[in-house]
């Protein structure tokens, strides 16, 4: 089947089922947060109750390169159907975990189920669109996450007042994810790339940025955004004595504002470059996250989500598109298992650092490594953006 043909087949359905398939990874972690101070109560965990967030994301890094290599084997289709699966499964199910040891087990498989369908769904858009188009659909798929963040999140809120159990039954929407894909995508293996897309696909892996710098700036980039997401339910609720429900409204915010960054983000990558787009989100994380460290009134706290959502918006949509973009048709579900691996590995730590500097310092210390961060992004970009013999294009995608 060719590029054209598969891309007419996937219509607008289609594209819909991959945008859902989308939102559900960035909500593995997030769905609970809203219950996370009662979930430490139950099972005895304290302040500890953190790691339940981030614990899906040490299913996903242990996993993701397993899954990428298995996309570049079979396809994306097949690793979708079977990830969303065991994502509704396992994620529904944590809801019954008789302990804590259960609960924790429970949820790194759900993160295995996560790393298959968030490669899975890379690797579909990377099948499907090329060149712009397909800059355009990975900005689309940041929007639906965090879009999907906002409704899941509002929901959990609203849920978590209700029970501890209630938001895990929102992974149920795994299975609609699951019959959207059965309905709407075609089931081919991978999509045929053509000349053009190699040729560029070469060019990248002969200039700009290394993949393994990008890499680098994925894993810092979320964990800054979950070193937020971690620490903000419980500064919420037990420093400033918000409830649960407004603990999801706000996060709910912090995604929506992601949101419309998104959109914006290949407008931004336009004119300012990835490098300045990237430079941008992490000064964005850096003034949040000294808003909380300064104060905790209603209007700093409003003004710092705003800050917050577009560190994110910014920084990890940009992420998969530049490791799309450097890496050749055969190594494109193994590139992107990397990719994974290290924004998760990001989430994952976040809770260690949330676990090992305490109370308002947290946010002091992140703020001043999103800055440190920040600064670092144009030089280090700069070194690579000029060499003998590259042409102005070469230069730009740097």
């Amino acid at each position: 089947m060719t590029q054209e043909s598969l891309q007419r087949k996937v219509g607008i359905p289609g594209i819909a089922a991959i945008m859902l398939i989308s939102s559900l990874t960035v909500m593995v972690g997030n769905a609970i947060t809203p219950a996370l101070p009662e979930l430490g109560s139950v099972y005895g965990l304290g302040n500890y109750a953190s790691w339940l967030v981030t614990a899906p994301a040490l299913g996903v890094v242990a996993t993701a390169i397993v899954f990428g290599k298995l996309i570049d084997k079979i396809g994306p289709y097949w690793v979708a159907l079977m990830g969303l699966l065991f994502y509704g499964l396992f994620g529904v199910g944590g809801a019954f975990m008789p302990t804590a040891l259960a609960i924790f087990i429970d949820r790194f498989l759900l993160g295995a189920a996560t790393a298959a369908i968030m490669n899975a769904s890379v690797a579909l858009i990377a099948a499907f669109f090329q060149g712009e188009k397909q800059l355009k659909m990975i900005a689309m798929q940041g929007m639906s996450m965090e879009f999907g963040g906002v409704i899941f999140l509002s929901i959990s809120g609203v849920l978590a007042d209700v029970s501890w159990r209630s938001p895990f039954f929102i992974y149920g929407l795994g299975f609609l994810a699951l019959l959207m894909l059965l309905l709407f995508i075609p089931k081919g293996g991978q999509a045929a790339a053509d000349s053009d897309a190699q040729e560029e696909a070469g060019a990248w892996e002969k200039q700009g940025v290394p993949l393994g710098l990008v890499l680098l700036i994925a894993f810092l980039g979320m964990l800054m955004f979950f070193t937020a997401m971690v620490s903000l339910p419980i500064h919420l609720q037990t420093n400033l004595g918000y409830s649960p429900s407004f603990t999801g409204y706000y996060l709910a915010a912090l995604d929506l504002v992601a949101v419309l960054a998104a959109g914006f983000m290949p407008k931004i990558v336009s004119r300012f470059q990835p490098k300045g787009c990237l430079f941008a989100a992490f000064c964005f994380y850096g003034i949040a996250f000294l808003l909380y460290f300064l104060s905790g009134t209603a209007v700093v706290l409003w003004i710092a989500v705003f800050f917050a959502g577009m560190g994110f918006g910014f920084s990890t949509p940009l992420f998969n598109s530049l490791v799309v973009n450097k890496s050749t048709p055969e190594k494109k579900g193994t590139n992107i298992s990397f990719c994974t691996m290290a924004m998760f590995l990001g989430q994952f730590l976040s809770a260690l650092l949330v676990s090992a500097v305490a109370g308002s310092k947290l946010f002091l210390v992140a703020g001043l490594l999103a800055l440190v961060i920040a600064a670092c992004i144009l030089p280090v970009a700069g070194k690579y953006a000029r060499k003998p013999g590259s042409s102005k294009s070469e230069e730009r995608a740097c």
